[in-house]
């Protein structure tokens, strides 16, 4: 897997940090990511096939290597690494929002108008708490995950053998763990790890927090300078085509993501036309559905059928009966998912694109000063359309697939043991299923996020209709309101103005202006 995504998103975020937000960037990329990568996730690479119990029994090897190791821990620390970079992307997805809010104020206002923000990444007003409540979710992260690995194993700490008594094996057996010291190690390595990283989190919470009240004691911060009197903002702030906020990406864009080619490309390429709900329904798909899938979720049923135990030799039956429990693998139909739940997302970029074409036909023609659309990528006219089915389209794709995982795999779960009496088995024989916990756990991961998906897209459809009806009542009022004439208005400086001779072609009365009082 290509960790390239958390690398960019770690970079992209650093310019935003504080010094000791740097050091825990170093030691998350350096002392976790690249140990996890190029050693400690290859220690785990094979070890079911290693976990070796004295004895045949069918299904007792399968058993007794999930009791004693129902979620792997290369797999849980990836989770950890994916979870505890997330708040980073809060921040950077704060500043693409601010900078938006720049692009559409100059949009507004002219190139030469005053700014929103001095700086648009400067940790002051809400940047600082989202700043500030990232550092508390990042350092909640890898406390809870510490925890969990330890109420897991209980502790436990590799030894060279474990006793196992769990059904069906014939009585206590001893299994034996492939290459426990170097686990140990690393697994010591990677916990130690984690603590230096909260360390670091609660030292830069305790800087922020100082930095804070000696701004608020010392003469009340920012604010107070502002509005003190000796103090005069310049009325405009002129921007250059480098420097304008017009001209300037997206954070999100300027991140790189992970080289994952042209699914990657889609969801950036969307993300300018999208709202904030669907900027973080991006966030969800790409991190916590791409990610997870690609990084955890697909390892884990990589030999799913090798690890599909019957008890019998018969030849056929193991074949037959997997086929009849799993006619469809858990991670081909989530990738079939992932891929048909960006397509509507397509739909968006080829209209934009078609505008952009007849745009560019449209200044050839008529010159390089005149336009078809104020802005290729506004949400109006046909291009609204285009965007709200999309959201229908995805959202009846998620509910499509959570129904059809439901349905083939009943309540979405995965017993350790399922009963088998097609032929050509000679018998009802019993089969066990392998990493049936940790399977059920990334199922439950997979559908949970499947759900909050279909929630963002109904919270976006919502929203949408509502801002198109509340534009469109404004303009009717606007249109239907009564024209004042002067004798109406209620003022002492009620002026006429000549009026030239184009406005009287289209109105004979005279203009009334109200005096400044």
């Amino acid at each position: 897997m290509n960790w390239a995504f958390l690398q960019g998103l770690l970079s992209g975020v650093n310019k935003y940090s504080t010094a000791f937000g740097r050091i825990w960037l170093s030691v998350v990329f350096i002392f976790r990511l690249m140990v996890f990568v190029v050693a400690a996730e290859k220690v785990w690479g094979d070890e079911q096939k290693d976990f070796d119990c004295n004895t045949r029994q069918p299904g007792c090897h399968n058993v007794c290597y999930d009791h004693f190791f129902p979620v792997s821990h290369s797999r849980l620390w990836a989770l950890q690494l994916i979870f505890v970079t997330c708040p980073s992307l809060l921040v950077v997805l704060h500043v693409a929002y601010r900078d938006e809010r720049e692009r559409k104020h100059c949009l507004k206002h002219g190139e030469g108008c005053t700014r929103l923000y001095d700086n648009t990444g400067k940790k002051r007003g809400g940047l600082w708490w989202t700043y500030f409540f990232s550092l508390l979710f990042k350092m909640v992260v890898d406390g809870v995950f510490i925890f969990l690995l330890f109420y897991i194993y209980e502790a436990y700490f590799f030894p060279l053998v474990v006793k196992c008594s769990e059904d069906p094996c014939p009585n206590e057996v001893d299994c034996f763990i492939a290459r426990p010291t170097e686990k140990r190690v690393f697994t010591v390595f990677m916990v130690v790890v984690s603590f230096v990283c909260i360390l670091l989190t609660l030292c830069e919470i305790l800087y922020l927090l100082g930095k804070k009240c000696r701004e608020c004691v010392g003469g009340g911060g920012p604010r107070a300078i502002r509005e003190s009197p000796r103090f005069t903002m310049p009325a405009t702030i002129p921007l250059t085509a480098n420097d304008n906020s017009v001209f300037k990406k997206s954070e999100l864009e300027k991140t790189k993501m992970a080289d994952g080619g042209t699914f990657e490309a889609l969801l950036s390429g969307v993300n300018k036309y999208s709202t904030a709900f669907g900027r973080i329904w991006l966030s969800v798909v790409f991190v916590f559905r791409v990610m997870v899938f690609v990084v955890a979720a697909e390892r884990v049923w990589s030999e799913d059928q090798k690890d599909f135990d019957c008890n019998t030799r018969q030849p056929g039956c193991a074949n037959v009966c997997y086929d009849h429990f799993f006619p469809v693998s858990h991670t081909r139909l989530w990738a079939l998912q992932l891929i048909f739940v960006t397509c509507p997302t397509f739909m968006v970029v080829m209209h934009v694109a078609y505008r952009e074409e007849r745009e560019r036909k449209y200044r050839i023609k008529h010159g390089e000063n005149a336009h078809l659309y104020d802005n290729t990528g506004q949400k109006h006219g046909g291009l609204w359309w285009t965007y709200l089915l999309s959201l229908f389209f995805k959202t009846t794709i998620e509910v499509a697939f959570l129904y059809l995982l439901h349905l083939i795999y009943n309540n979405f779960d995965l017993p350790r043991r399922v009963k088998c009496d097609l032929w050509p088995c000679p018998n009802q024989v019993d089969c066990y299923v392998g990493r049936p916990t940790e399977k059920r756990v990334f199922t439950y991961f997979m559908v949970g996020a499947s759900a909050v998906c279909i929630v963002l897209n109904v919270c976006e459809i919502f929203y949408l209709i509502a801002i198109r009806v509340l534009r469109i009542s404004h303009s009717r009022s606007l249109h239907t309101s009564p024209k004042m004439s002067c004798s109406e208005l209620d003022c002492d400086g009620c002026q006429t103005l000549p009026v030239t001779a184009e406005e009287q072609k289209g109105n004979e009365k005279n203009i009334c202006l109200l005096s400044q009082t």
